[in-house]
């Protein structure tokens, strides 16, 4: 597998230009040929890049931009940059050329520093939710142009699901997870249709150190 990681653009219209050059040339039947890309993960990828573009064009139109069209669009940055993660990191370092390091932005990385937990917590919002599923929003406060999270941290949360109205001293907190982008999607099961999911979450390293915790949000379930 690859150890080397592109550095995919964080500002909107150095990230399109970059989608429009990496997934076609991904999507290259000889490039296919060495690359061996997994049917579904660039099934997905072509799936996103193709709402990609026409949101892309109410986005950068004054007349047509909307929060329907700024917030598809967070979503899809988070979507197609895993995709693309995930697609360069299955191809060995013995496929790529420099013609293809060039075009996906991949250098040689340097040592590592060690990271430093981040002082500060995420900010938590909830974003939208559906008959058994719900997307939250992780920010950072100290980037509010940027998506990305503290250099060397990641998102844990957790979660608790119950009756409304419990005080936050007596929610007990589990089902922890991690997330590297800037959103999740919670899934639900028909038996907790009713009842709240309370949710926070704070920065963590690799170590397991952690930032302090986040406000706690709720939703109710559908």
């Amino acid at each position: 597998m690859s150890h080397n990681i592109s550095r995919i653009p964080s500002t909107d219209e150095d990230k399109n230009s970059y989608y429009i050059n990496a997934v076609p040339y991904i999507n290259e039947p000889a490039n296919q040929l060495r690359f061996k890309t997994n049917a579904i993960i660039l099934g997905t990828l072509n799936s996103n890049f193709a709402l990609w573009g026409p949101n892309w064009k109410n986005c950068s139109d004054k007349f047509l931009v909307n929060k329907i069209a700024t917030d598809l669009k967070e979503k899809l940055e988070a979507k197609l940059d895993s995709n693309i993660a995930e697609i360069l990191g299955e191809i060995p370092d013995s496929v790529l050329t420099d013609d293809d390091r060039k075009k996906f932005l991949i250098f040689e990385r340097k040592a590592a520093s060690a990271a430093v937990v981040s002082s500060i917590s995420p900010e938590i919002r909830f974003d939208s939710i559906g008959h058994l599923w719900a997307i939250v929003l992780f920010h950072n406060t100290a980037t509010p142009t940027s998506k990305e999270a503290p250099v060397g941290n990641f998102v844990f949360f957790e979660t608790f699901i119950g009756e409304a109205g419990i005080a936050d001293s007596e929610l007990v907190f589990g089902n922890g997870n991690v997330s590297f982008s800037a959103f999740h999607t919670f899934s639900f099961t028909i038996d907790q249709v009713g009842k709240t999911c309370y949710v926070r979450c704070a920065y963590q390293i690799k170590k397991g150190n952690r930032s302090p915790e986040s406000s706690i949000i709720s939703f109710v379930i559908r």
